[in-house]
């Protein structure tokens, strides 16, 4: 038995003697247990309690809660964090009172106690405090789904706590993510103490409970995303093996769409972490792939079961959530990354199931929308379809077969047209999800445009790929062909090929004058066998012609249908649908290009067309009803050429023979038919509140029933913005807004050297993008060493700084210093003035102060003589007194002769003074310039700047 079961079943031996003596209540029992909590010492005694709370909690909830709940808060908040096993005993029973109903009434028991539970911050803290501090596995597992439970309950509230958690708050919940991270207390690198599975248990409970916590909180999305949750996530997925990884990547997936979804801040941080080309990989296409290199046959035959199929769904899903709108920095980063092209192998060259190409389709819309660098992948890529094949001699297991590579485009186009090859041609939603995308790419795309109009014109059948088994088709030869054979090669028909076809070439025409004008140009032989005869049929022509079988046919259906043919209903409506694809294609034709409307009534019959259906009362679709009397009403408003029908013409047959008021009913009719009000934006986006709608849709052939298109909301958009004016304008006088004849071939010869040269610019920008990103490429590199360069330079700013701070304290007393410097050099630059014109008198008075010295030295010998010839004769005078008259004059001459040495040296001192003086002036001004240059110094070392002047001093 374990140690937790032997304590409870201790704890229930000594509920059980304690109550042996006397039968309690519930409510006696409880108020006891909770005293025992509130007054007993030991840990054991309060855990006991607390697991006997637990029990009585499953049938007396309210009594416990009443009586219970601030004690076990206390326990939560004091002992949890330090006992394992008290822990999770007060998390179970938190958990069982504050359980809920589904879709708890304003009574439930449950919800009271988790507003008692939520009053303060503290317990909520406490429980998130636990996946940081316990070690043991329950604990951080029971808090993770109370913390869930609280959070579903009171989302609002919860938040608000979690935002204001101690650190380290709600990165506990993220080291949950990693299974592999010690525990709370261990030391890297140490087992794991709770081993096995238990750290993934832990780790999925993280994941269910992240979206829950972050749901409509934006800081909080912000926090977590900030806190690394992107990376974790996505190692998670990676080490799942993408896709493959089951429940556990839809859950990973699930937080990330979170993270992203209605927060732009977390969808440009996610780009700027460079992990957008971290998405192909999860669908297993590899990354980087060069342009010209073919997918691999891992991605496009691969098994779809649900699970899988579920995770894609949501993959496609963040895709679509990160592009955000046309010009986005995300868009390019799409076709950088490797998504765009992993999206056009899904979609294009797969096996995956219909519904999952739908919503890649879709998801490419977005991406394409006036996006320069995808819609020039799209141009440029060459893709390899798959087509299913029976299991014959040369296949003897079936499967599928690669055709040969074909540009993209035309890949998509056939798709649209003919349906999708490894689907057996079925899959509508996939092939209106077509119509979408390369509405997209067509968008601003006028090269895209212009070239696929001009290949609209089938290759001759003497060309020399006449024989190839795959006979190439561009892509306007097969919307051409679409348009124009109601047909098949094999006699089936299908009444969503011509109206494909019309939607496609209606994309192409729509706000393009000059695309008008080339398509006006596409014309074919009158059928007499002679191609290089004049006499040709225009384009306008034949999409006119093929209205009148629609409607012919349409006709005969009716009829056959009144005689009681049950299948003639559905041919009818069939036709009618091919009806309306031609006058959808003929509206968007000859709105705003009087030179269509003049071609289109150069055939008197063309009116007739037109008049029949809006003026007949039965038999007729209100659909094809309203759109005749909107092309008519464009044909009288665009109706500015000269010609045999004139507005004049068209006037009373608006007016008297159908009638202003059926003509404004007719298109009113078909404003309110449910079939054009049930067109919305994303009629055929099956991507859903959680993007996995159109994953779950499976490849069978029920997929489409119940399933009917009439148009695209390019058509209903163009259809209510301008209906009106139709309306207003068979009002109108046809002479008052009788516009001049212009003859537009010069504005075409302008648009087209205007094209030419944006088409230059085009190329020239695309090249400097190149240089662009090289030098970008280079930069960083630069950049990388300069990063490196500015840290040593900091440090050593740093010390700079530091020194420069002490230079500035001891500046002031250095100024000061300096003033009296600059005095003392002022003055004595006046000193050594004068001195210098002294020393220049003087220069010759050293060289007498020698030879002067000279005969001080001799003067003085001599006087020493004279004066020890004084002494001797004195002393001899007063030895010999008798002779003192006799030598009294020659002692007089001696006394003479000294007198005058003495003068003589004397002025020979004054003199030697004199150049003494001189020479300490000399030494004085050599001390002074020696200062100067070591003032001059200090200065320079300070960073002061020294004039000129005082540079000349030192150059003299």
């Amino acid at each position: 038995m374990s140690l937790f079961g032997t304590r409870f079943s201790s704890a229930v031996t000594a509920l059980r003697g304690e109550l042996s003596a006397a039968p309690q209540t519930a409510n006696e029992t409880i108020t006891k247990l909770v005293d025992k909590i509130q007054t007993s010492p030991s840990v054991d005694d309060r855990r006991t309690a607390v697991l006997g709370l637990k029990g009585l909690s499953r049938d007396w909830k309210a009594e416990v809660g009443r009586e219970a709940l601030p004690s076990l808060i206390a326990v939560l908040v004091h002992d949890s964090p330090h006992d394992v096993d008290i822990a999770k005993a007060v998390l179970e029973t938190l958990m069982s009172l504050c359980e809920t109903a589904e879709k708890p009434a304003k009574d439930d028991v449950g919800l009271h106690h988790t507003d008692q539970f939520l009053e303060t911050p503290e317990p909520f803290h406490a429980v998130l405090q636990l996946l940081s501090v316990s070690p043991a596995f329950f604990p951080r597992f029971y808090a993770l789904q109370f913390l869930q439970q609280l959070l579903t309950a009171r989302a609002t509230l919860a938040q608000s706590y979690v935002l204001s958690a101690p650190p380290p708050g709600v990165d506990g919940v993220l080291t949950v993510l990693d299974p592999k991270a010690p525990a709370p207390g261990q030391q890297p690198g140490e087992r794991n103490i709770m081993g096995g599975g238990a750290g993934e248990m832990l780790r999925n409970e993280a994941l269910l409970l992240l979206p829950t916590m972050l749901a409509g909180n934006a800081d909080l999305q912000k926090i977590v995303a900030f806190s690394g949750a992107f990376e974790k996530t996505l190692d998670i997925i990676t080490s799942e093996d993408g896709i493959e990884g089951g429940i556990v990547v839809q859950d990973s997936l699930a937080v990330i769409g979170q993270l992203l979804r209605f927060n732009v801040s977390n969808q440009n941080l996610f780009r700027e972490l460079s992990l957008i080309p971290s998405l192909p990989p999860i669908l297993h296409f590899p990354t980087p792939l060069a342009p010209d290199a073919q997918a691999p046959d891992a991605f496009a035959l691969q098994d779809w079961p649900e699970q899988k199929l579920y995770n894609a769904g949501l993959v496609l899903g963040l895709i679509r959530t990160l592009v955000g709108g046309p010009g986005g920095g995300n868009q390019s980063a799409m076709a950088n990354g490797g998504v765009t092209r992993s999206l056009l192998e899904l979609s294009l060259a797969s096996n995956a199931p219909n519904g999952l190409k739908c919503q890649a389709l879709n998801t490419l819309t977005p991406i394409m929308l006036s996006s320069v660098a995808n819609q020039g992948l799209l141009s440029t890529l060459m893709i390899s379809a798959l087509v299913p094949v029976h299991a014959d001699e040369e296949h003897p297991n079936g499967g599928f077969i690669r055709l040969p590579p074909k540009p993209a485009v035309v890949q998509l186009v056939s798709t649209v047209i003919e349906g999708d090859p490894s689907a057996g041609g079925r899959g509508l939603r996939g092939r209106a999800a077509g119509v979408n995308m390369f509405e997209a790419y067509v968008s601003g795309n006028d090269d895209a445009r212009i070239g696929i109009i001009s290949s609209m014109i089938a290759p001759p059948q003497d060309n020399p790929n006449a024989n190839y088994p795959d006979e190439p088709q561009s892509a306007g030869s097969i919307i051409l062909s679409g348009l124009l054979d109601l047909h098949t090669s094999d006699g089936h028909f299908d009444p969503y090929r011509p109206l494909f076809s019309c939607l496609l070439l209606s994309h192409l025409l729509r706000n393009s004058e000059h695309a008008k004008k080339l398509a006006r140009d596409v014309s074919f032989p009158s059928g007499d066998g002679d191609e290089d005869s004049d006499d040709r049929v225009s384009l306008v022509q034949l999409v006119v012609g093929n209205l009148i079988m629609a409607s012919r046919a349409q006709e005969e259906a009716a009829n056959r249908q009144a005689k009681g043919d049950p299948g003639s209903a559905s041919e009818e409506e069939d036709w009618t649908r091919v009806m309306v694809g031609y006058l959808v294609l003929l509206c968007s034709w000859l709105w705003d290009s009087p030179k269509t409307v003049k071609e289109f009534l150069s055939e008197s019959g063309n009116l007739q067309v037109l008049i029949v259906p809006i003026t007949q009362p039965t038999g007729i679709d209100p659909l094809v009803q309203g759109l005749c009397a909107f092309l008519l009403g464009v044909c009288y408003e665009f109706n500015r050429e000269p010609g045999e029908v004139t507005r004049a013409t068209l006037h009373p047959i608006l007016h008297s023979r159908i009638g202003p008021d059926q003509f404004v009913s007719r298109m009113a009719r078909l404003r309110e038919d449910p079939r054009f009000r049930a067109v919305q934006p994303d009629a055929f986006d099956t991507e859903g509140d959680n993007a996995t709608d159109a994953a779950q849709v499976q490849d069978n052939e029920e997929e489409d029933e119940g399933l009917e298109l009439w148009f695209d909301w390019a058509f209903v958009d163009f259809w209510k913005n301008h209906y009106y004016t139709i309306q207003r304008s068979i009002a109108v006088d046809p002479d008052a807004v009788r516009g001049a004849v212009v003859d537009d071939s010069e504005q075409a010869e302008i648009i087209m050297s205007l094209r030419s040269k944006l088409k230059a610019q085009t190329e020239e920008v695309v090249n400097l993008q190149k240089q662009l990103s090289s030098s970008q490429e280079k930069q960083a590199k630069e950049k990388d060493q300069l990063v490196s360069e500015i840290d040593s330079l900091t440090e050593q700013v740093a010390t700079l700084g530091s020194s420069l701070e002490k230079a500035q304290s001891g500046s002031s007393s250095h100024s000061a210093e300096l003033d009296t410097l600059r005095s003392d050099l002022a003055a004595a630059r006046e000193q050594v003035t004068s001195s210098l014109a002294e020393s220049a008198a003087h220069a010759e008075t050293r060289q007498q102060l020698e030879a002067t010295r000279a005969e001080l030295d001799t003067a003085r010998t001599d006087l020493k003589t004279a004066q020890t010839e004084l002494a001797s004769v004195s002393e001899k005078l007063a030895a010999k007194p008798g002779k003192g008259k006799g030598n009294s004059a020659e002692l007089d001459k001696l006394k003479a002769r000294v007198k005058e040495l003495e003068e003589e040296l004397e002025a020979e001192k004054s003199k030697e003074n004199d150049d003494t003086e001189h020479e300490d002036l000399l030494v004085l001004l050599e001390e002074l310039s020696q200062k100067r240059k070591r003032d001059k110094k200090i200065m320079r070392d300070k960073g002061l700047d020294v004039s000129d002047d005082e540079d000349d001093d030192d150059d003299e």
